[in-house]
């Protein structure tokens, strides 16, 4: 069965790629495998929303199976009118898209300002999936906090700029400097459900 993974941010398509391998009898696709260009939109206030948009947009052009992604993301220090939400890459005044580099100054400016300690932020990651031929959609909410590490990392990111500021524990090195096995080793644990409940849906598609 080909499934299309829709996303034109590397180190996602990598991320979903290798949690989604591990399911037998699968062919996955990037949206570059099926000569996709288009950008869908984000403007939704819940990234629920935003994934499900993802999935359907990318599902009807493709025709294959469409699994869609949103990062949500709030932390314990920030207050309620000044966390990012949705916004993780849009996280300015005009709600810009910022690059990677950009995005890691403005939190250094924000840690400058909130510089109290255990600051803890909590990632949201919805992930739809969507059969064209069908109509079906289904979703789910994956967790997972992750912690401000004990240095910036000089180490330049592709597309997940947030890995060179956080770590899964508390004062730890930053995800981008750990080992690829211990940040495999954490997403098996957080995407379990996920992986099981995403398992039984594509086999129902199959007899369907």
């Amino acid at each position: 069965m080909k499934i299309l993974i829709a996303t034109h941010n590397k180190q996602k398509l990598f991320r979903y790629k290798r949690l989604l391998s591990q399911i037998p009898d699968l062919e996955l696709l990037s949206l570059n495998d099926v000569n996709i260009t288009a950008k869908a939109e984000e403007n939704f206030s819940k990234n629920i929303e935003n994934a499900k948009h993802k999935a359907r947009f990318y599902g009807d052009l493709s025709g294959f199976i469409t699994v869609g992604i949103d990062e949500a993301v709030v932390t314990n220090f920030l207050p309620d009118n000044e966390q990012p939400g949705v916004y993780v890459r849009r996280f300015s005044g005009d709600k810009k898209e910022l690059g990677d580099d950009e995005i890691v100054e403005v939190w250094k400016e924000i840690f400058r300002k909130y510089p109290q300690d255990d600051k803890q932020f909590i990632f949201d990651y919805a992930v739809a999936y969507y059969n064209p031929k069908t109509g079906l959609m289904e979703s789910m909410s994956v967790k997972q906090i992750s912690y401000v590490a004990s240095h910036i990392s000089e180490i330049k990111s592709d597309g997940y700029p947030l890995s060179r500021i956080l770590t899964s524990e508390k004062d730890g090195r930053p995800y981008i400097e750990l080992r690829k096995e211990n940040n495999w080793k954490h997403d098996d644990i957080n995407f379990a459900k996920f992986m099981e409940k995403f398992t039984i849906w594509v086999k129902k598609q199959i007899i369907t």
